[in-house]
């Protein structure tokens, strides 16, 4: 045995941490060595009480500190893996409208839409599809694209072209149209039969009619389907 017995106990307390996986296992070994060191320096009948209390309040001390920090660590590596699960889903769904809509020029816009929960974005991708085919026909003004594949109404930064908002970047216009949408779905409106008021406002009669609104709805669907289903 080590001349200091708390020295003897430390090295024990390494060896046993090293040798064992299981936690529980550790901290009941440890508990015994601790009482077993305890009453050792009560045996030696070590020159003082505060000598003994100081040496093994120190030890439990430490111990304490190392399982705090072993703790911290854990947390936060359970906190970055949920980060790192979230920005796995995101970059998912942005691959998966990166594949829908290539060679589109709404693909450039994917990172954006991918910002959204897959509803949302599949409303988006689904949208935009039946009302521009994916930005191949789109308002423009002063020879610039307007980058409104949705046909909104709504001004843009850059004002108004042909009747329809013009926005000044892929990003300001899927925010604007994301923006729209999400208040729409958080009033139970979050089905392409539902989201059909997008086409025809109050009333489809002026819009082409019913029928008209229901191709509108089976076209929309196609890929709000293939959206909304990418794995979590």
């Amino acid at each position: 045995m080590c001349k200091n017995p708390l020295d003897f106990c430390k090295k024990l307390v390494k060896k046993i941490r090293k040798n064992y996986k299981n936690r529980e296992i550790i901290l009941t070994t440890i508990v015994l060595i601790i009482m077993g060191c305890f009453f050792y320096f009560q045996a030696e009948d070590l020159s003082s009480a505060e000598l003994k209390s100081g040496n093994m309040d120190l030890l439990a001390l430490e111990m304490s500190k190392e399982w705090k920090l072993k703790d911290d660590i854990g947390f936060k590596m359970g906190i970055n893996q949920d980060i790192n699960n979230e920005m796995a889903v995101k970059s998912n769904l942005e691959k998966e409208i990166e594949s829908i809509t290539k060679n589109h020029p709404i693909e450039e816009m994917a990172p954006f839409i991918a910002r959204y929960d897959k509803k949302i974005a599949a409303l988006i991708v689904g949208i935009a599809k039946k009302e521009s085919n994916w930005g191949l026909r789109a308002p423009s003004k002063n020879g610039k694209t307007c980058y409104n594949y949705w046909g909104y109404k709504g001004r843009g930064s850059n004002g108004i072209a042909l009747g329809y908002g013009c926005f000044a970047s892929p990003e300001e216009a899927v925010g604007a149209i994301g923006g729209r949408i999400e208040e729409l779905v958080n009033k139970k409106i979050d089905t392409p039969q539902k989201m059909v008021v997008w086409k025809c406002g109050s009333s489809c009669a002026a819009t082409g009619g019913q029928a008209a609104a229901n191709k509108w709805i089976a076209d929309v669907n196609v890929y709000y389907k293939k959206i909304a289903l990418v794995a979590s």
